[in-house]
């Protein structure tokens, strides 16, 4: 996305939750760079496709950082990653049906598998709440780095992009 696309999107962006621009010149360049420096390396056709889909359900402005994994995620069809309390669910279901010999009937997330990895041997035998609170610990942080990658802002420009 190049520095006048950038621009246009913030000025969509304000017009459809019925919100003004800073009339100051240093606050309505600092929200345009704000968005530039998150948003610069990815398409601008795919991200105001995903900001469009985000403006009808949303009810207040999406942040720069928000509109940028719902690009991301719009590209690579990622689903949302699973609460912990939701991954613990799946976790404890899936190590019931190995144990009883079924085959696995839930899918295994990335994000459940490394959890399940770090946690080693000891995965296996959870099932108390102490446990549940251990494996929710670890599958946070697995998620905290997965996601700090997949969204990762590359080096790149950090100028103040021009105004209109």
């Amino acid at each position: 996305m190049n520095k006048t696309e950038a621009i246009s999107l913030v000025e969509q962006a304000y017009a459809t939750f019925r919100l003004d621009l800073p009339e100051n010149d240093e606050r309505l360049t600092a929200v345009y760079m704000a968005w530039y420096e998150l948003l610069w390396d990815l398409e601008y056709e795919e991200t105001k496709k995903a900001f469009i889909k985000m403006a009808v359900t949303s009810t207040f402005l999406p942040r720069p950082g928000e509109l940028r994994r719902a690009t991301i995620n719009g590209r690579n069809k990622m689903p949302p990653l699973d609460n912990p309390y939701v991954a613990w669910g799946k976790w404890i279901t899936l190590s019931r049906e190995v144990s009883s010999g079924m085959p696995p009937s839930i899918e295994v997330s990335p994000a459940l598998s490394k959890t399940i990895e770090q946690l080693g041997e000891t995965a296996y035998g959870m099932h108390t709440n102490g446990d549940r609170d251990v494996f929710v610990q670890v599958y946070e942080r697995v998620v905290t780095e997965m996601e700090a990658e997949l969204y990762a802002v590359p080096d790149g420009p950090t100028k103040m992009p021009p105004q209109k």
